[in-house]
């Protein structure tokens, strides 16, 4: 049974470039004139013909931002008022569900995105295309062409990350195979925008954006915590931040309210296994790509508090947990997403999460990829950060991949209240 939100009617807000903004739940004086601390103070001056560039980056964002945000206050059922419906848990029978603008975190960052629209000079002051930022790389080929925008700020291409980071062989051999079919991933007619969504916000509408944003290969690196990653996985994933503190549009506060949201979207090649992980911060995924074939992008979530986890061990900060996967009909516990059938997820704090990407039904496994608009929503919590990205380990062999079908040991962040 799905958990109801009450939120008052929908209201007619002030509007940016021709598009009619509807905020349900909003309070309008927060709408008007609010006040915007910025990340960076943005001081770049800029040629004539270089700021039709980042004004064009600047009003792609723009149209991202303001759609998802409708997307979510929409509702596709009578169960949920002016909320979308995602998917929180899936090892209960038949999933759980809830109308995702229950949550706090999720109302406050919808109010920080119209309270942005809403007042597009005021926001633009925080905004950067980020040119010269070494450590954000952009598409390597198609895609990129086709931005003059991405061409202006030529950053790192994700080919030439793979080659310039200590990595392993194989990942960087998956990296390039990543950073060549890009475009083909990105792109095309099985891109499909779920129905909450009012327009495209893909890589076929908004080219600019998606080459110019500033992709992370976020698991390329060697490091401590990739001992217990997959090498396809480290070369086959990557997400990047339109508004955050990582991102395009970086702004601290709004009226003194501190902004915790991370909006922006994430690809992850097929054939591959996302491995189970969790993190003190709220996630949520729109899967806009169709699959292939039924059951092809699944995901996995289990709360913190469900009787599957078992406790291990505490310390102050963490709660180290057990997780057998090798329970019955194990199968049953992951949902298949695609864009008109379940494409919204949303993971609690602490959720264990994985995805799994098959590529069995896929002509050219490799140029293909799932497809998500993606947001965390609060990222100003000092634990909340992207190192805190907990991978689940081999509880048998420590220091080894968390694979399905094994016992599995998790660390998880104590929450403070």
């Amino acid at each position: 049974m799905l958990k109801k939100t009450i939120l008052c009617a929908a209201m007619a807000i002030p509007s940016f470039s021709g598009l009619a903004v509807e905020a349900g739940n909003i309070y309008q004086g927060d709408m008007q004139s609010p006040v915007f601390e910025c990340r960076d103070q943005v001081h770049a001056q800029y040629s004539a013909e270089e700021q039709k560039l980042v004004d064009t980056l600047w009003n792609e964002a723009l149209i991202y931002l303001k759609t998802y945000a409708d997307a979510l206050t929409t509702s596709t059922t009578a169960d949920c008022l002016n909320s979308d419906i995602a998917v929180y848990e899936t090892t209960t029978p038949g999933f759980s569900r809830m109308c995702i603008m229950e949550n706090e975190d999720m109302k406050k960052m919808v109010k920080h995105i119209y309270q942005i629209v809403n007042n597009p000079d005021a926001a633009k002051r925080c905004f950067a295309p980020r040119k010269g930022e070494s450590w954000l790389t952009m598409p390597d080929a198609g895609v990129l062409a086709q931005s003059p925008v991405a061409q202006w700020i030529d950053r790192p291409t994700i080919s030439e990350y793979m080659d310039s980071v200590e990595t392993s062989e194989n990942a960087r051999i998956h990296g390039q195979v990543f950073a060549r079919h890009f475009s083909e991933m990105a792109t095309g007619d099985d891109i499909v925008m779920p129905k909450t969504f009012a327009r495209d916000i893909s890589a076929n509408a908004l080219p600019n954006l998606w080459a110019s944003v500033g992709w992370v290969p976020m698991y390329a690196a060697d490091s401590e915590r990739n001992q217990r990653n997959f090498d396809n996985i480290r070369g086959g994933y990557a997400y990047a931040e339109i508004l955050g503190h990582w991102g395009l549009l970086r702004i601290n506060a709004i009226n003194g309210e501190p902004v915790g949201a991370e909006v922006g979207m994430v690809m992850q090649q097929v054939d591959t296994f996302y491995p189970y992980h969790n993190h003190a911060i709220s996630e949520i995924y729109y899967t806009i790509r169709q699959p292939a074939c039924a059951n092809q992008f699944k995901t996995f979530a289990v709360q913190e508090g469900n009787s599957l986890v078992k406790t291990v061990s505490e310390t102050t900060d963490i709660r180290e947990v057990e997780l057998d996967t090798n329970y019955h009909n194990e199968q049953s516990a992951w949902a298949s997403s695609e864009p008109l059938t379940d494409p919204l997820t949303y993971f609690h704090a602490n959720t264990i999460h994985a995805f799994e990407i098959d590529g069995d039904c896929e002509a050219r496994p490799h140029e293909k990829a799932i497809v998500t608009v993606w947001a965390r929503s609060n990222a100003n919590r000092e634990h909340n950060d992207y190192g805190n990205t907990r991978l689940c380990e081999s509880a048998e062999n420590p220091n080894t991949p968390a694979i399905r079908g094994q016992t599995i040991r998790c660390d998880l962040t104590k929450q403070k209240w």
